[in-house]
């Protein structure tokens, strides 16, 4: 009989051990070392490595998307409100997480059936956000340079951090004040770029 708890824990091993290494360097006893079990409950609960991949990247990217989706289809926020809620959210995230958004990129880069199960598309399309930047007379094409500008902002000082560091001479604490002063800033430079 299978074991919930146990299931639990293969699969938040399994995501840190992914996140580090990668799929293709990730191994099955990498993971049963990082969760404390048995390398065969690995093959109880998963068929394959890749079956265990492909649930935790769903699973953690519709839970990013239902999120998101929560954010931006709030009728009690401005346009302006939305941004500031995303940016905020998604750079304290991905400070606590800062190997995700290289793992992301690599991993979903290398094959789109993930992306087309989950169907990120869906996410802006036809949500309270799209609405109010319509009704701004924002096109679609704005809209979209809007969201790639917000992601870029938000995922490059994270991807960039020892560059970062470097070039501007920041430690680590000056480095985290870095990034506390661009939640503020990145939804004053959406709405001066997009004039929400």
């Amino acid at each position: 009989m299978k074991n919930s708890e146990t299931e639990q824990k293969i699969k938040s091993a399994a995501s840190i051990v992914f996140k580090q290494k990668g799929f293709k360097e990730a191994r099955t006893r990498d993971i049963a070392e990082q969760a404390g079990v048995n390398l065969a409950l690995i093959n109880y609960y998963y068929k394959s490595k890749e079956a265990l991949f492909n649930e935790i990247m769903t699973e953690s990217i519709i839970a990013f998307k239902q999120n998101l989706c929560e954010y931006i289809n709030d009728e009690t926020t401005s346009a302006h409100e939305k941004i500031s809620i995303v940016v905020n959210n998604y750079l304290s995230l991905l400070q606590q997480e800062p190997n995700l958004p290289i793992f992301l990129i690599k991993e979903l880069s290398g094959s789109t059936e993930i992306l087309k199960k989950i169907k990120p598309e869906e996410v802006l399309k036809n949500s309270f956000l799209q609405k109010q930047l319509h009704d701004m007379g924002k096109t679609d094409e704005e809209i979209e340079n809007l969201v790639i500008n917000t992601m870029s902002l938000v995922v490059l000082p994270i991807i960039g951090k020892p560059i970062i560091q470097a070039f501007c001479s920041k430690n680590e604490q000056e480095y985290y004040r870095f990034l506390e002063q661009r939640k503020a800033n990145i939804p004053i430079w959406i709405n001066n770029m997009f004039c929400l």
